[in-house]
């Protein structure tokens, strides 16, 4: 998944978007994050700042519920 971190510190927001809802939302369980990851993507994306802090926040909805 280092490839998806490489993915969200350089695709445009709408890619990043599109992708993080894949993951999130759509993937198979076998297939799904780790919290780790989930982190990671949610670290980098706050970074970007403006339109990617919204992507980041989806990360940690969804880091909420998991831990939860």
């Amino acid at each position: 998944m280092s490839e998806l971190l490489e993915f969200f510190r350089t695709e445009t927001v709408g890619a990043a978007a599109e992708t993080l809802d894949f993951w999130l939302n759509e993937c198979s369980l076998d297939e799904a994050p780790t919290i780790e990851e989930v982190k990671l993507w949610r670290d980098e994306l706050d970074k970007r700042g403006g339109k990617f802090i919204r992507l980041s926040t989806i990360c940690q909805k969804w880091l909420d519920e998991e831990i939860q």
